[in-house]
């Protein structure tokens, strides 16, 4: 009896030990980073991990005082669901896969809410779980250019870039396109190729103030007009945002998220740290608002989809924000990134993009003649609209790995999900 016993005790151990998988894995701590390197392929506790540290990353920055954040006005919009669409391939994706949030937008409707299955992870992922941005971020902040340019804070995407913060280094004098695309010349004052820090430092340049920078790129001129990605470039943007609204710089950002994107649950940015340097010739501007903003922003995932949804209307309904739109698309330059055929390509939603402008992504392999935008994040943080059928894709994903073709274009192409 009592052996019996023990042989059913060990059946159910052995039970709750395979469907509960991640219990029994070993975490990687990737030597303690904050994020998953993109080459990562990452088990059940691994995710759990560093699901686990950006909660704790982002509480860190908010008890340092480097959140920015704008709260919920209670008007977000309640989206209308139908059950989710038969797909084996995602319900396998969201079960033991990368993907940690799937959702598909047709025409008004969610016909696909998907979210890592409950018990995976310590913590579920729900409708408040906050993921990073990452370089949709960017978009995000070309999104907000647009609403200044709209409201009289900024004169056009040709306006030269005269900002005393700036003056002496190569963007001062600059017209504003060139930094929306990407297209400023500044390849040669970056110091790697991950366009995380300046040449004079090894410092990553959120850890620094925009007067630390500036105070790097003195003396410094363009070189050349090539598209050159610059995650950096974009912070610089974000700050001359707040330089040239000034004082309503708070009201712009609330009239963006609270009344137009119509959040449902507080977003917040990092914001950069304090100055390194003591010149004199800038330190009135240290710990300054125009230094300090950025694009890495913590969103949840239906406000990922209210933002995407906030900017097809723009554009569907020719709005001053969506003729910025139109034109960024119009004037989007050649992507030098271009390589569907190379390998692994399907892990990246870059390499099917012909052209990007604004820090948007347009003109996508398989799509011809298609009024497609695209945004892209580190480790599959990427939204895709359809602005002509109103189809729109959000993916939140621990690691690439997953296919953006099948999860993506072809859905956006065809408005089936994959079988």
């Amino acid at each position: 009896m009592l052996l019996s016993m023990k042989k059913l005790l060990g059946i159910v151990v052995l039970g709750l030990l395979l469907v509960n998988s991640s219990y029994s894995e070993e975490a990687n701590s990737h030597g303690g980073a904050i994020e998953l390197p993109e080459s990562a392929r990452p088990n059940d506790a691994t995710i759990s991990l560093f699901e686990e540290r950006k909660k704790n990353f982002i509480e860190q920055r908010r008890r340092e005082g480097r959140l920015y954040t704008v709260s919920p006005k209670g008007n977000a919009k309640n989206f209308n669901f139908e059950k989710n669409l038969v797909s084996s391939k995602l319900e396998k994706q969201l079960s033991k896969g990368f993907l940690l949030s799937y959702l598909f937008y047709d025409n008004g409707i969610i016909k696909y809410d998907g979210k890592a299955k409950d018990g995976r992870f310590k913590k579920d992922i729900t409708n408040e779980t906050l993921f990073y941005t990452h370089s949709t971020g960017k978009s995000i902040t070309s999104y907000i250019v647009g609403h200044a340019i709209c409201d009289g804070y900024i004169s056009s995407i040709d306006e030269i870039i005269d900002w005393p913060l700036m003056e002496n280094t190569l963007y001062h004098g600059q017209p504003l396109r060139n930094l929306l695309n990407m297209a400023a010349g500044d390849k040669h004052v970056m110091h790697n190729k991950e366009t995380t820090s300046f040449k004079g430092s090894f410092t990553h340049h959120r850890n620094i103030g925009l007067d630390s920078i500036a105070f790097l790129l003195q003396g410094t001129k363009p070189k050349e007009n090539k598209v050159f990605y610059n995650s950096a470039l974009t912070d610089i943007i974000a700050n001359y945002i707040v330089f040239k609204s000034g004082k309503d710089y708070d009201k712009l950002m609330k009239k963006v998220f609270q009344d137009k994107i119509k959040i449902a649950n507080e977003i917040a940015y990092e914001k950069h740290g304090q100055s390194m340097n003591k010149s004199q010739t800038i330190r009135k501007y240290n710990g300054s608002p125009q230094t300090l903003a950025s694009y890495s922003y913590y969103m949840t995932r239906l406000d990922f989809l209210r933002f995407a949804e906030a900017m097809m209307k723009d554009y569907q309904n020719e709005t001053c924000v969506g003729n910025y739109l139109r034109e960024s698309q119009q004037q989007a330059k050649k992507w030098f990134k271009y390589r569907p055929t190379i390998e692994n390509a399907q892990w990246y939603l870059h390499n099917y993009s012909k052209k990007y402008g604004s820090q948007f992504y347009f003109d996508f392999k398989g799509l011809k003649k298609r009024n497609i935008i695209g945004t892209e994040g580190y480790n599959g943080q990427n939204i895709l609209i359809d602005l002509d059928n109103s189809r729109i894709v959000v993916t939140n994903s621990a690691a690439t790995g997953w296919n953006v073709k099948t999860y993506m274009l072809n859905v956006i192409k065809k408005g089936k999900l994959p079988k």
